[in-house]
Order: structure tokens, then C-alpha cells, then sequence
């Protein structure tokens, strides 16, 4: 696509979250989303906090936020169907004063700056969505008071075994389309990604449907359109992120990968008593990264055929990994793990630490785990910065 038409696409959010409220929005829902908000910043309520909600779309969050009993909550989006959302849920709430909601641009420095500093940032998989996500990820740490919160989501390349192009060029044509076609993007997008072209899943799929409403009080469908349509878009890698927020002196309390979305927690400078009850992890100030992440075979060219490989991982991924290198003619050493060393299949199973007292300078770590921020950072807090995420091509093969 030109990059004038480029330009001009942006889905309809809203429509969407308005959809969103009409059909799915119910007690339970709400409660999800409140969980979950309340679990990943490790609090049991919100009482006496001051909370920004960055692109609140159907408004669910911030009525949670609300729900748990935060001093004030303040609610904006870019899309005016999203702001009409969140103002339904405000007039089921008897439409509180301590809960404002207005239209703006996180792009936006001075409308940023006149909304002041709050104990809790939340952007729950907004930032990416705003053409500029790197000025949007800046702009919204701008609002976070020293000591405070900031909780926010982004699509991660790395959870993925389809490229970041693969799925721009998809939300692109999909958000050009007639609604009939949409339906044909969606149909798609069931079969391949959830049925794998099995009809024998069916009762997954059904299941999986049934029980989505656990994941923040969404739903199925309505994610589906919101992630086949999310356009504008960007990918992020924690890689980039992390030393990103480090640089402008906010600290990283905790991570969690296992979606398209990867959630982050940082506080501004020291964390406020009693805010969160969790710590800041020991990561050095300025964080440099040099991390290759592998999701074709082809790729394998940025490691060196004549030094050992060490795979990070000794599950599934692992055996996959492993079978990749060596059908390529690497020598693979052994495996590291955070469980239980010994051997598995054949071949050394080492700790960590075992790992890092081998000093072993030519060794090329490869993550192969579902966890590799964890063990990204874990890597990280012990001076390896430079190592290769092989969890892309994992997610491409292990239902093989």
C-alpha cells in the first residue's frame, strides 16, 4: 500500500468497544478487569490514588479503577466513539466527579503536561496504536509523580512466529476492507490461529470463547477485530523497551509475556511505600542489550558455525532449537535451565550459575522458553547482554 493510503487507515476502535458494551459487557467482565489490574501492580485496591487511563477505549479499566476505590481517575482517548464508550460506563457509575473523561492525544506534549502527575499510569495495549509509539511511550512516562506507577502493554515481535510485516500488511487490508471481506480476515484468522485447520479443535475454539471473558473481562470475538483491524500499529521488543523507560529514570518491577501483549510495570525513580509490593529489579542503569531474535532457519547466520551453542531452555522448545542448530552443523553444548541440572536427552543440563562459572567467552546463549524476559533479564542482572532469542521460530514449530 502507498504510504498516503498508509496514513489515511485507522480502524475503528470504538465502534468496536461501543459493540464491545452493547453484547458483552456484564458483572463479571468488570470484575475480571479489575482483577487483573489489581494483581499485576500488586494491590488490592486503589484507594487514595490518582489514576490516568491512556486510550480507555470501551472504558472497562477505568470503571474498574473506579470500582476499587481510586481517589481520582481521569480518562482520555484519541477516537470519539471510545470517549462516547467510556462515558456510558461513567453514567452507569452515577457518573462520579472524581472520574473525568475527556478526547486528547497522548502525541499531544501540551495536553499531556496540563493533565499533571499521577500514582498509576495505565496504557494497556494503546501506545502501539498512535503512529509514533516511542513518543507515545515517552509522553505517557511524563505523567507518572516520583514514586509512582506506570503499567503499560505493547505487541512484542518476539511473541510471534509470523513477522512484524506479515501482520502490518494484514491489519492494513483488513481495516481497507468492506465489512464482507472483514468477515472472510476473521474466518481466517479462527481457522489458522485458533482450529490450526483442524476441525477436531472445535470444541477448543468453543471452550477457549467461553472462558476469554478471564482474560481482563474481554471477548473473543471483539479482540479478534481489534487485532486483525488495530491499525495504525508498531512492534516493540522488551529489548528496546526496557532500556528505553531505564534511560529516562524509571525502574522495572516486573514483566510478563505470554500474549501478543507484553506487560510491563515500572515505577518512577523508587517506588512509593506501600504502592506495589514489588521491587525493582537489579538491572544496570544503562541497559545495552545486543539481542538477535531467530524465526526462520535462515537466520542462523548471525551466529558463528565454530563456538558453542547453549540453549537456554530445556523443554519442547529446547528439543526444537536443538534439532534446528544441529541439523545446521552447530555444536550444541548443553542446555542451561532455572529448574533441575543433570541431563536430558543426552546432553548436559547446566543452571545458570554453572553456566557463568564455565567463562566461557565464545559461548552464544540461545533462549529457547516461553519466558525469556525472565530469563532476559536474569541474563542481564548477570552482565549477558549479548545472546539470541530463538522463541519466534518455537512459536512456528512446536504444534508441528
Amino acid at each position: 500500500m502507498s504510504n498516503d493510503i498508509q496514513k489515511e487507515l485507522r480502524f475503528e476502535f470504538g465502534a468496536n468497544w461501543q459493540s464491545y458494551l452493547d453484547h458483552n459487557l456484564s458483572p463479571e467482565r468488570i470484575d475480571q478487569a479489575r482483577l487483573h489490574l489489581l494483581s499485576f501492580i500488586g494491590r488490592e485496591d486503589l484507594l487514595g490514588l490518582r489514576i490516568l487511563d491512556i486510550g480507555s477505549g470501551s472504558g472497562i479499566h477505568s470503571m474498574a479503577a473506579f470500582q476499587a476505590g481510586a481517589a481520582e481517575i481521569v480518562s482520555f482517548d484519541y477516537d470519539a466513539e471510545s470517549v462516547m464508550a467510556t462515558k456510558r460506563l461513567h453514567a452507569m457509575c452515577q457518573s462520579p466527579e472524581n472520574w473525568r473523561i475527556m478526547q486528547g492525544s497522548v502525541l499531544d506534549p501540551e495536553f499531556m503536561n496540563s493533565l499533571g502527575k499521577f500514582d498509576l499510569v495505565y496504557a494497556w495495549g494503546v501506545l502501539h496504536h498512535t503512529g509514533a509509539v516511542w513518543s507515545a511511550i515517552d509522553l505517557a512516562s511524563t505523567c507518572v509523580k516520583p514514586g509512582g506507577l506506570m503499567y503499560i502493554a505493547l505487541y512484542d515481535s518476539d511473541w510471534s512466529a509470523e513477522s512484524p510485516e506479515f501482520w502490518c500488511d494484514i491489519k492494513q487490508r483488513y481495516t481497507a476492507s468492506s465489512a464482507m471481506v472483514r468477515k472472510i480476515y476473521e474466518a481466517w484468522y479462527v481457522a489458522r490461529f485458533v482450529l490450526r485447520y483442524n476441525p477436531f479443535r472445535l470444541g477448543h475454539l468453543l471452550k477457549h470463547a467461553r472462558e476469554y471473558k478471564k482474560n481482563r473481562g474481554m471477548d473473543f470475538y471483539h479482540d479478534v477485530k481489534d487485532w486483525l483491524g488495530g491499525w495504525p500499529m508498531e512492534y516493540t521488543r522488551i529489548y528496546d523497551v526496557i532500556p528505553f523507560l531505564l534511560a529516562r529514570k524509571m525502574k522495572l518491577l516486573r514483566t510478563k509475556v505470554g500474549e501478543a501483549n507484553t506487560e510491563y510495570l515500572f515505577s518512577l525513580q523508587d517506588v512509593q511505600q506501600g504502592l506495589t509490593q514489588f521491587q525493582a529489579l537489579l538491572l544496570p542503569h544503562e541497559l545495552e542489550w545486543k539481542v538477535v531474535s531467530i524465526r526462520e532457519p535462515e537466520e542462523l547466520h548471525a551466529l558463528d558455525m565454530t563456538c558453542p551453542v547453549y540453549i537456554y531452555g530445556a523443554g519442547k522448545g529446547g528439543q526444537l532449537v536443538r534439532r534446528l542448530f544441529e541439523s545446521k552443523g552447530f555444536i550444541v553444548t548443553s542446555f542451561i535451565t532455572t529448574q533441575q541440572p543433570g541431563t536430558h536427552d543426552g546432553l548436559k543440563v547446566l543452571s545458570l550459575e554453572q553456566f557463568i562459572e564455565i567463562s566461557d567467552e565464545n559461548a552464544q546463549v540461545v533462549i529457547a522458553s516461553a519466558y525469556f524476559d525472565a530469563i532476559s533479564l536474569n541474563l542481564a542482572e548477570r552482565g549477558i547482554m549479548h545472546f539470541y532469542n530463538a522463541y519466534p521460530y518455537v512459536m512456528g514449530h512446536l504444534n508441528e
